[in-house]
């Protein structure tokens, strides 16, 4: 194989690699399972990345809001790896993430101070490190 038609292959191969990793990102972040409980009203996003139950939701909620979590964790794990930061970093990175584009109104959203509210018209106020 010729030097140029290596490097051709070689720059494909490693576009493909990061394509792959963006899609799984934002598959992360797609509307999904998380999309579903932040409607119900019975689960919100939180500053620190993970989803939250509101109030007292039946074990059946609590078991999904823990299945989004451990894929989150994952998720996290290795953008924390990739970006060679701390998991709770990269998790907080996406919160902001979340926070501008997911939390819709009528859904619920904890800021690092604890409290549930209720998203108005109004964006997130979003933390200090959100930037």
């Amino acid at each position: 194989m010729k030097r140029s038609t290596k490097l051709i292959f070689a720059a494909g191969l490693g576009l493909a690699i990061a394509l792959a990793g963006a899609t799984a990102a934002s598959a992360m972040l797609q509307p999904g399972e998380a999309a579903e409980l932040r409607a119900s009203g019975v689960a919100g996003e939180q500053a620190d990345g993970y989803m939250g139950v509101v109030g007292s939701p039946a074990s059946d909620t609590r078991a999904k809001v823990e299945a989004v979590n451990i894929r989150r964790r994952a998720h996290y794990t290795d953008l924390a790896a990739k970006r060679g930061v701390k998991i709770e970093e990269a998790a907080a990175t996406v919160a902001c993430e979340i926070f501008r584009d997911r939390v819709a109104p009528g859904q619920f959203y904890r800021l690092t101070d604890g409290i549930w509210r209720k998203r108005d018209s109004a964006p997130v106020p979003l933390p200090h490190y959100c930037g």
